[in-house]
């Protein structure tokens, strides 16, 4: 995980090449929540430590125009509203339970907010992108193929 790099850029003034030590030198914050899946299980009282996005991003600097975030991992993606991006509990995770978050459970970073599904909590996150147009990801599609269900 040395060579991890998280890329912002788009719409902002500033593009930004974070390493994971430049993110863990931001303001740490806390959340917990019940992690839902469609599959019907769920985990309760999930722990995650990290950096809220509203933070990273302001690093960035948003330009005006900029109204969506795409979030990506390989092919994998999800667009969310900015104005979604600035509340207190949208957070990039860089810890799990206390530990440090491992490969297997998305890291070394990972989007997580307590609203969401575990198909919309990107693992492996490597690019911000910020933009005017609302892209539909790929996250529900993906993750309904690979239990065997359909969007429809």
């Amino acid at each position: 995980m040395d060579d991890f790099v998280l890329k912002i850029y788009g719409l902002v003034e500033k593009n930004l090449n974070l390493t994971l030590s430049d993110i863990r030198a931001l303001p740490k914050v806390g959340l917990t929540f019940d992690f839902k899946c469609v599959e019907g299980w769920e985990i309760k009282d999930t722990q995650w430590q990290g950096v809220r996005v509203r933070n990273l991003l302001l690093l960035a600097r948003p330009l005006n125009n900029a109204k969506y975030a795409i979030f990506r991992a390989g092919d994998y993606t999800i667009t969310l509203s900015l104005e979604k991006l600035m509340e207190d509990n949208v957070v990039l995770a860089y810890e799990y339970m206390g530990k440090p978050l491992s490969k297997e459970k998305g890291g070394p970073i990972r989007l997580v907010f307590p609203s969401q599904y575990c198909y919309e909590s990107v693992k492996w996150l490597r690019e911000i992108e910020l933009t005017d147009v609302y892209k539909e990801g790929t996250e529900k599609k993906i993750a309904l193929s690979r239990i065997g269900k359909s969007d429809a």
